[in-house]
């Protein structure tokens, strides 16, 4: 046989597979053709895995129908490397689909757990000690209080107040309509007194820019209580 030749046929691909399963020597012309065909040597060697001999019978001798066990074996050969191809490679990609797929999901969660946490960060965290002075400068001032309630109830107009609070970009106007001079008191929710202004315009402007209860008083000039209010600073 030339060494040229494309490829055994099926008979001499089961010659080679009975040779090799005695562990005789191939056939010089089958032998030097597998030497340089690596396709053929492939085909040999799944022949002799398909036909599963049977080490204990005599010698294989092919009968006429030798074609038709050779030609199952090479159509079963077909059929495997064809299973084998459509079912790996698609499986292949779609393996690497999912693992891309699977790597941009996890990049995107990482991604959105970085920018929570940055904003997490950047919320300002205050100290407790803060958080209770804060919220004790809200703490109403009973007595203050109970100037105030008297005052919105027993002593109101009913129609207007004595005294308008308006909030302004200059700080917190009170105004009213008495005439004569007055006296003007602003105090901290603990009672203390934080400015006294005495006026004969029928307003004042008070500015400050620390959070809390306020209280005020208007107070004319034979030391009479007018009125009595509060207002808060956010």
């Amino acid at each position: 046989m030339d060494n040229l030749k494309q490829h055994l046929s099926p008979e001499e691909l089961a010659l080679a597979a009975e040779y090799l399963h005695k562990k005789q020597a191939l056939p010089t012309e089958i032998q030097n053709h597998i030497k340089v065909c690596a396709s053929c040597k492939y085909e040999v060697m799944s022949v002799l895995e398909l036909a599963n001999f049977d080490a204990t019978q005599p010698e294989i001798v092919f009968s006429p129908s030798r074609k038709w066990f050779v030609g199952i074996a090479a159509f079963a050969l077909i059929l495997l490397g064809v299973g084998m191809y459509w079912a790996l490679v698609p499986q292949n990609k779609q393996e690497k689909q999912l693992a891309q797929v699977v790597e941009k999901t996890a990049d995107s969660v990482v991604s959105i757990k970085d920018s929570i946490a940055e904003i997490v960060n950047e919320i300002p965290i205050e100290e407790p000690e803060k958080v209770v002075l804060a919220q004790a400068d809200f703490t109403p001032n009973r007595e203050l209080e109970n100037l105030v309630a008297r005052y919105q109830t027993q002593l109101r107009s009913a129609e207007t107040s004595p005294v308008s609070v308006e909030k302004s970009a200059d700080g917190f106007r009170f105004s009213w309509k008495a005439d004569g001079l007055m006296s003007f008191e602003i105090f901290d929710n603990k009672g203390d007194l934080l400015q006294s202004r005495e006026t004969d315009k029928q307003f004042v402007v008070y500015q400050t820019e620390n959070p809390g209860l306020y209280y005020f008083k208007l107070i004319n000039e034979d030391f009479d209580l007018l009125w009595c209010g509060s207002f808060e600073v956010r």
